[in-house]
């Protein structure tokens, strides 16, 4: 099977789709792909009064969200400081909010909602899944390639990174756009009502032509992910991840006066340590083209000791090495959870040990600063993973 294939002697040289990941992924630092998202659960928030203002900094641990225009990536936290999921919430108009999450949590996050939001009426909340199509445009050339179908002004001045603007796209209207993409380049994820949707997709297909543009798939968008520290639902985080152990806590509005859910566990964590941190390594002397890859799961050791496990892992086309993301914690001699500090991680020798061989690993907690042809100064300065 495909699967026990995989996990026992994938190989670079015996796995065509790779040869595939590496025609698409090279374009996108240097031209602009474009990808479906529509699996992402979507929701509205429509609230009838003022009051609700302070109960949507309560759930979303931030006060951000009351800024017109603003996109925010947010955790839903639970009293015990952990996730209840990582989503990202748009601010339509004064006190009205779009909420993007994980497909897997669409009827989590819906509960999640209905059991803090006010029951009175006060507040609207819908399930908007079914009407919108999204699709990523990714790269560089993003705006040049967007900018032939619309009149709003899409310079960084104009629509900063992380912002929101509704616009026509290609006579078609009401597209609300983001300026965000799930692989740490230039572009926007377009949020189209599903009967432009076709309209919209064929009228990008035949701006980008003359840019380069390509068809990317879910690989390929993985592949730059990883490389560049983004944290994947379900697979790197869950439901006992707090945003301390996994390089989101500068996130988490602690200078604030918002009495969030979950704040007295995450301040008591802050206080106390973590007995975890999420890392990223590269691995140094693994032959991609020889040596079997990781799939997810391989051990993890610091100065000879197994200290965790490997959660997701790619082949980074742009560091042109294995890269591998997961979990280090710090046993005592009893096997017990020890805290866990940046210092700790940094200080060890680490090897991942993939199909019985340890390859050596140089380690990180932050997320990459890599080359790409056309920088954005925007996008150079962030790094959705930092332990701080």
């Amino acid at each position: 099977s495909l699967v026990l294939a995989r996990r026992c002697v994938l190989k670079k040289a015996d796995f065509n789709m790779c040869e595939l990941v590496r025609e698409f992924q090279p374009d996108w630092p240097t031209n602009t792909a474009v990808k479906e998202h529509i699996f992402f659960f979507k929701s509205t928030i429509w609230p009838l009064t003022k009051k609700i203002t302070s109960q949507t900094s309560t759930i979303c641990n931030t006060n951000n969200v009351q800024c017109i225009g603003r996109t925010i990536q947010i955790m839903l936290s639970k009293f015990l400081g952990d996730h209840q999921s990582y989503c990202a919430v748009y601010t339509l108009q004064m006190l009205s909010f779009m909420m993007i999450a994980p497909s897997i949590q669409q009827q989590k996050c819906n509960a999640w909602l209905r059991k803090h939001l006010p029951s009175d009426g006060s507040v609207v909340i819908s399930d908007v899944t079914s009407m919108y199509t999204a699709i990523c445009l990714m790269g560089p050339k993003a705006r040049n390639v967007l900018s032939e179908l619309t009149d709003i002004d899409l310079s960084t001045k104009a629509f900063p990174f992380f912002s929101f603007k509704e616009l026509d796209v290609g006579l078609a209207n009401g597209i609300r756009a983001m300026n965000l993409t799930h692989t740490g380049e230039l572009g926007w994820v377009l949020y189209i009502p599903n009967e432009y949707a076709l309209h919209v997709y064929n009228n990008l297909v035949s701006a980008g032509y003359k840019w380069g543009m390509t068809h990317a798939g879910y690989y390929a968008m993985r592949a730059l992910r990883i490389e560049k520290f983004y944290a994947f639902w379900g697979q790197d985080l869950d439901s006992s991840t707090t945003p301390l152990e996994c390089g989101r806590g500068f996130r988490v509005k602690f200078n604030k006066d918002i009495d969030f859910i979950g704040r007295s566990a995450l301040e008591e964590q802050k206080a106390s340590g973590v007995r975890r941190l999420y890392v990223h390594l590269l691995l140094d002397d693994h032959n991609p083209e020889v040596d079997c890859w990781a799939w997810g799961g391989e051990p993890i050791y610091r100065n000879d000791k197994f200290v965790g496990r490997v959660t997701t892992t790619a082949f980074g086309y742009t560091l042109n090495n294995l890269v591998c993301l997961g979990f280090v914690l710090n046993f005592d001699s009893a096997g017990n959870k020890d805290l866990v500090s940046p210092e700790y991680i940094m200080e060890g020798d680490y090897e991942v040990d993939i199909a019985g061989i340890r390859y050596s690993a140089s380690i990180s907690l932050r997320s990459p600063s890599l080359p790409t042809k056309f920088p954005e100064p925007q996008m150079g300065r962030y790094q959705a993973t930092q332990i701080i």
